[in-house]
């Protein structure tokens, strides 16, 4: 695996030395390939020769249009989008708007293995420890239960990824296959943590998100004695949610170890700090999504991994592979060249009716731009949503910062605060009181007049603040005045009201999790909206504030 992980990062270097040439050539051969296609037809993919003949034939487009094409494709057709075999609909986990239907294709996934062994490749170089081989621990439970009309199998891309797994793969880490499709996110927690930790010698540990690595260590420290007192008599909790078969497979592969529950013990009574390591004192590297939003879950992860490298994972989403991590602890992105063809709309241009798009070659460092992508899995001109900063280039590829989703974006009076930027005030604002947030999301509160922000906080070990609220708030204000400097001119004129802060009850974020999990969002892979729309979910956030 090492070999073809190297032999991978080396032709994806070659690449990035011709970024311009690759992203052409890659637009000729999704159009080539799709020609025959239902979609390819009818806009006459097989007369077009170049980028711009293509730029003119189609405009940019969200997914709407795309809608009645996924629904033929959902009911069983093939060779509509694409003219590979669709495999799987995959589902977006919907924290921004309506849930999305997605082709998902063998060659798709292979790109986004691809992507994933590069990233291995990257790990292996900067850490030496993670060239021995060591099996693993995932943290995933998604299961692919429901069936389109057309009987193709429907779910997040975790999910789908589970099922695709080889059994090579499956034989390197340490969960065994029940953990993955448990219905409860907890419960598939505690069995991935039932058997890691009988792996004393593990060598990774995988989470989609630094949220789900947050989870893990939360639940290790509410529930270790039960986790220990299981491994030492190599039991399973009768509380566990399995089937009877389920059960009575996973008891087979237990067997009493005292000796590593003694180990376990003695770890955990040591408190968080290197908690990890002491845990497993081979593990070479943790992975998981850090950057944007997800650094709020970074920072409370830092003291348990005292002295393992973080790696931030790739920059994949169920619409295909988009960049990869070069660096350890940070959160930045080299471009994938030949995943997609790659265009990018400026930020400043994102609400045009027809907005231009620029190509890779021609970005601007330090600029904003929201990523568009044509696939071979049947997107053409797409607007991914996604809007990434860039910070420099890797030979000609683009390096890229994620910033924020557009639907994030906080704009009742045309200010456009994005999500970086409310989130940054936050933090500066609670900073003066010295507190943290564990977790927050934001409200438009339109039924006030003017409509104003009001910022739900969960904070870190459940502290308070210690001064009056409107303190906060006045600090909060100030923060967004200086974040986003448009803010303080639609302030000024008194068409936004002042935003509000207001602190909520332990485990709401929690909470509000579970609400879209139960709507069909994947455990591991769904995210705390930072801007909530939602009716249940606005209740929910109002009920659980705290007075006083």
């Amino acid at each position: 695996m090492q070999a073809a992980s190297h032999r991978g990062k080396q032709r994806f270097i070659e690449q990035t030395r011709h970024t311009a040439r690759v992203n052409a050539d890659t637009l000729r051969a999704i159009l080539h390939h799709n020609r025959d296609t239902d979609f390819g037809r009818r806009h006459g993919f097989a007369s077009l020769r170049t980028v711009e003949d293509y730029q003119r034939a189609l405009p940019v487009s969200t997914y709407e249009p795309f809608r009645p094409y996924m629904e033929r494709i959902a009911r069983g057709e093939q060779n509509v989008l694409t003219a590979d075999r669709v495999e799987y609909l995959g589902i977006t986990s919907g924290t921004t708007g309506q849930r999305k239907l997605l082709p998902v294709t063998l060659p798709q996934m292979g790109n986004i293995r691809r992507t994933i062994m590069i990233g291995r490749a990257v790990v292996a170089e900067k850490v030496p420890a993670a060239r021995r081989p060591a099996r693993g621990m995932v943290l995933m439970n998604a299961v692919l239960r429901e069936r389109s009309e057309g009987g193709l199998l429907t779910g997040a891309l975790t999910a789908i990824s589970t099922h695709s797994m080889g059994r090579s793969a499956a034989l390197s880490i340490t969960s065994p296959p029940e953990a993955f499709r448990m219905r409860k996110h907890a419960d598939a927690l505690y069995l991935h943590l039932l058997f890691g930790l009988r792996e004393r010698h593990l060598g990774s540990l995988m989470a989609p998100f630094a949220s789900g690595l947050l989870d893990m260590v939360h639940l290790l420290e509410r529930r270790g004695s039960g986790l220990v007192d299981d491994i030492a008599r190599g039991v399973l909790r009768p509380e566990l949610e399995l089937e009877p078969e389920q059960r009575r497979h996973l008891q087979s592969l237990l067997r009493p170890d005292p000796e590593r529950a003694r180990e376990i013990s003695q770890a955990l009574e040591q408190g968080p700090h290197g908690l990890l390591r002491r845990l497993w004192p081979g593990l070479a590297q943790v992975s998981a999504i850090t950057g944007a939003s997800f650094s709020l879950y970074t920072r409370q992860l830092v003291p348990y991994l005292e002295g393992v490298p973080l790696y931030p994972s790739s920059y994949v989403s169920t619409e295909g592979a988009l960049g990869v991590a070069l660096e350890l602890e940070q959160a930045v992105y080299c471009l994938v060249v030949g995943a997609a063809f790659f265009e990018f709309i400026p930020e400043r241009e994102l609400d045009a009716e027809a907005p231009p798009t620029l190509l890779p070659e021609q970005l601007v460092e330090g600029e904003a731009y929201e990523v568009v992508l044509t696939t071979q899995a049947g997107l053409y001109r797409y607007r991914l949503g996604d809007v990434v900063r860039i910070v420099g280039r890797y030979h000609q590829a683009p390096l890229m910062e994620f910033l924020y989703r557009r639907g994030a974006l906080l704009n009742l009076m045309g200010e456009k605060t994005s999500e970086h930027a409310a989130r940054l005030a936050l933090e500066q604002a609670l900073a003066t009181e010295g507190l943290l947030p564990a977790d927050y999301s934001v409200v438009e509160e339109t039924e006030t007049l003017p409509g104003r922000y009001a910022f739900s906080v969960e904070l870190q070990d459940g502290a308070r603040p210690q001064g009056e609220p409107e303190r906060l708030n006045r600090a909060l204000e100030e923060a967004l005045c200086q974040t986003n400097p448009f803010y303080e001119v639609i302030r000024r004129s008194e068409r936004l009201g002042p935003a509000q802060l207001h602190r909520v009850e332990p485990g709401t974020f929690q909470a509000l999790r579970e609400v879209l999990v139960r709507r069909g969002a994947s455990p591991t892979q769904v995210k705390v909206p930072r801007v909530v729309r939602d009716a249940e979910l606005r209740g929910l956030l109002r009920q659980r504030r705290v007075t006083g």
